[in-house]
């Protein structure tokens, strides 16, 4: 039986892999469970400086599995299953909350969970025959994994509620117009053009992403105060204490591109 969530580490960049391609990679507890404990491996790692989310095969990830959900018709809520769903959310917490950047690259089919999962992550590019669908309407089911949360903040609140009231898919050009991804390549360019963005983060000052991303996170919480409060506490300890800080006024000055180690 091949494992549920692959990990592989080359040049800084961890990919994580969902690994269930001949059910198009839907969400079952196996996969559940292994993931955030992956992903965890991934944001902690000192030898990791970017997190690539992917699918094996054809398809990022089409959701749960409705036949795990078949299971337990007609028997109310089980345990299986609430420790399924809890995975699934640590997943979708670990993926923000990872102090490095996390790029989502999507083929095939990214609907339901597997929207959740790209909505969490910080970057997408996606195919260009790729196809969206929030879905979880079309089940009779409210969303998980943070879809509720990250949703509205991409795409406007109006817009969210259309997607997820009206659970249609739409093609990639759609979702680049929505915000919801970054770029959009052909299909055979998907690998390169992938792997070229998550080295060109994988070399960028680690320490100073890993700070945006939680300022950015934390600007919808704070008022304007708080914020420049913030970001002037950040930009002093880097300029205190930041080894790739120094490195980037360096190379400013000598005119040449940094060699940021992460630090």
């Amino acid at each position: 039986m091949s494992d549920p969530v692959l990990y592989d580490v080359r040049d800084n960049v961890a990919t994580v892999t969902v690994n269930r391609p001949e059910h198009l990679n839907c969400l079952d507890l196996a996969m559940a469970t292994s993931l955030p404990q992956v992903l965890e491996k991934a944001a902690w790692s000192s030898e990791v400086r970017a997190i690539v989310l992917t699918g094996a095969g054809a398809n990022f990830m089409a959701g749960g599995d409705i036949g795990v959900f078949r299971e337990h018709l007609g028997h109310g809520t089980k345990d299986d299953l609430v420790e399924a769903v809890r995975s699934f959310q640590r997943a979708a917490r670990l993926l923000r909350r990872a102090p490095k950047p996390v790029l989502a690259v999507v083929r095939g089919l990214c609907a339901g969970g597997g929207m959740s999962l790209m909505l969490a992550c910080d970057l997408a590019i996606a195919s260009e025959t790729a196809t969206f669908s929030v879905a979880y309407g079309q089940l009779g089911a409210p969303p998980d994994g943070g879809l509720t949360f990250h949703l509205p903040r991409i795409v406007g609140t109006r817009r969210a509620f259309e997607l997820a009231f009206l659970p249609e898919k739409f093609p990639a050009a759609r979702a680049l117009e929505l915000g919801l991804v970054n770029r959009v390549v052909a299909d055979d360019l998907l690998d390169s053009e992938a792997r070229t963005l998550a080295q060109r983060l994988a070399r960028g000052p680690t320490r100073a992403l890993a700070k945006t991303k939680e300022l950015i996170d934390a600007s919808f919480r704070r008022d304007m105060s708080d914020q420049l409060d913030a970001e002037l506490e950040g930009f002093v300890n880097a300029f205190a204490g930041s080894p790739d800080f120094e490195e980037g006024v360096r190379a400013f000055l000598d005119k040449r591109e940094p060699e940021f180690r992460g630090r």
